[in-house]
């Protein structure tokens, strides 16, 4: 059976998740709400057959819809994925998941009472070098984790200084990269290594103010940078960190274990360990073919299709390993790590005592 569905958000949503969800076959795309008068019926005339929707609670009671995908600014997720539940529909949500640590548990506690599959959007799981990091754990060839170094820089400076101030740029409305970026990080190690014991901390935004539509200066409190440390229950380390201010470079993931360590460099995966130190590539599994996507939204497609492709046989009832979603409860988890860094942000550095 097809499964109709709705998105609420007329800029990742549209850009992105409507021309996956049109070309991948378990799914037909009925329905776009926009949270601004006008935007959805603009946006769905490259859209065929798409109905638009000026108020997303009409969209979500009307369109007779099985899954709703949100897609607004993290200020609105958990009163849209609350009110989806209500309705008896299937949610995915994007990150990151809410505003605050009560948010994310409510919407968790809604989708367990509901029945209803709720999944987040952490689809940087099923990128083809990241799946084949999951394979090589499993095998157990690094050994114990020691530590994990995971550094990323974007290419956005100097532009980064003079975009438009909109909700990205507001602490309030769940804004910065710590959101964008650190989720994606926190679920991946969670993923990986299990829970942490402790995290702590901080994040820095370099561009203090922009300008508004109206050509006002607005103050930017939203991070582009952040570091993270955190130690996992299961033993070992990580240190994250993450500049949007920067001349950027490849994503580099080090992972050190008792018996090898593993490298990420962009999508080049490699490994060295004990027995064989001389590190070696790592073959990773095949990207799909995306060529028949804009190009500038080809790197999210082959993560995008998988995630929608395991959400349709989770909603088909299937229960095997690959119907398996990142969920809510998921989602509450990285809420919480994400509150404690920020939390530990604002409580400071320690001086460094007087030298006698």
């Amino acid at each position: 059976m097809t499964i109709r569905v709705g998105i609420i958000g007329t800029g990742y949503g549209t850009r992105v998740h409507a021309p996956i969800l049109q070309k991948h076959p378990d799914y037909q795309l009925a329905a776009l709400a926009s949270l601004r008068a006008g935007r959805a019926r603009q946006a769905v005339e490259a859209l065929a057959g798409v109905k638009p929707y000026d108020d997303w609670a009409a969209m979500i009671r009307e369109a007779g819809l099985d899954l709703v995908v949100i897609a607004a600014n993290p200020a609105e997720h958990a009163a849209m994925t609350l009110a989806a539940l209500s309705a008896n529909l299937h949610v995915l949500c994007e990150k990151p998941p809410a505003l605050h640590l009560g948010e994310a548990l409510a919407m968790r506690d809604a989708a367990a009472i509901s029945g209803r599959v709720a999944a987040m959007n952490f689809e940087w799981r099923y990128l083809p070098e990241r799946t084949t990091i999951d394979r090589v754990l499993a095998e157990g060839s690094i050994g114990a984790i020691f530590h994990v170094r995971w550094s990323e820089s974007s290419t956005m400076w100097p532009r980064i200084r003079d975009q438009q101030h909109k909700w990205f740029w507001s602490e309030t409305h769940g804004g910065g990269f710590f959101g964008a970026v650190g989720s994606h990080m926190i679920d991946a190690l969670h993923h990986w290594f299990g829970p942490f014991t402790q995290v702590q901390g901080d994040t820095v935004s370099r561009v203090h103010s922009r300008l508004s539509e109206d050509g006002h200066a607005v103050l930017s409190t939203a991070d582009d940078s952040f570091t993270m440390h955190g130690r996992f229950a299961q033993g070992g380390s990580c240190t994250l960190e993450f500049t949007g201010v920067a001349v950027g470079r490849e994503p580099r993931i080090e992972i050190f274990g008792s018996q090898g360590t593993l490298v990420l460099e962009g999508e080049t995966l490699t490994q060295a360990t004990i027995v064989a130190p001389e590190y070696q590539t790592v073959e990773s599994e095949k990207t799909m073919d995306v060529t028949g996507f804009a190009q500038e939204i080809q790197r999210y497609v082959h993560p995008q299709w998988a995630l929608y492709t395991r959400l349709s046989r989770k909603i088909h009832g299937s229960t095997d390993a690959a119907a398996t979603v990142p969920t809510l409860d998921d989602a509450a988890y990285v809420q919480a790590v994400m509150d404690t860094v920020r939390l530990s942000a604002k409580s400071g550095f320690l001086p460094i005592p007087p030298l006698r």
